[in-house]
């Protein structure tokens, strides 16, 4: 499996000074930045690096977003389940955008599952339901 070295997010984040933090539980090291999503600034904290790649906020995050803005009649009154949540800032957006009954979804992997916890309470959300899945990729 290739692992990342970096996250595309510092590419494109409008935030010059994130703030950086350590979970004395996980020995995980964090970067706490402020993105622009449509209509909202969300505090999303992203792993400094992760072997799984859930530090990574892609790109196409934000483009998806402005899309589902756009498009809000594919979304209202439905339920749905956001695969590879990474951070759950998608998923965060959604709910508190359109209060969007939606679960999050990643590796079986306590830390992204803690995280995405973490995000929400940081967006001042209750806590998404989260599913884990397999990690083998036989």
């Amino acid at each position: 499996m290739d692992i990342a070295i970096f996250s595309p997010s510092g590419l494109f984040g409008e935030d010059d000074n994130p703030t950086r933090e350590e979970d004395a539980d996980s020995q995980e090291s964090y970067v706490e930045r402020k993105h622009q999503f449509p209509g909202m600034e969300l505090i999303v904290r992203e792993f400094s690096f992760h072997q799984l790649n859930a530090n990574l906020l892609w790109p196409g995050t934000f483009s998806f977003a402005e899309w589902l803005v756009q498009h809000r009649s594919c979304i209202e009154g439905r339920r749905a389940i956001e695969l590879g949540s990474g951070t759950g800032a998608l998923a965060i957006f959604l709910r508190k955008s359109y209060n969007l009954d939606i679960t999050t979804s990643d590796y079986d992997d306590h830390e992204i599952e803690k995280n995405i916890a973490h995000n929400c309470q940081a967006n001042e959300i209750p806590v998404i339901p989260h599913i884990k899945r397999e990690t083998s990729f036989s």
